[in-house]
């Protein structure tokens, strides 16, 4: 079963860092496995953390399938 989010459009995820979810998802694919990875990669979670969750479901989803 494919998330709803497979079916949104291409959304800001991070808007302190203006991280768009196709870029979430292109570095997912190109090796990063952990919120670390893409905070380091991205700088996404360094501002104001509101996107911590979503990001962090965005990897469950991402890294399992």
């Amino acid at each position: 079963m494919n998330s709803p989010l497979e079916k949104m459009p291409d959304y800001l995820v991070c808007a302190c860092m203006c991280v768009m979810y196709s870029e979430i998802v292109a570095a997912i694919e190109n090796g990063a496995k952990s919120f670390e990875d893409l905070s380091a990669e991205l700088l996404v979670g360094t501002g104001c953390n509101s996107c911590v969750a979503e990001i962090e479901q965005i990897l469950k989803e991402k890294v399992q399938s």
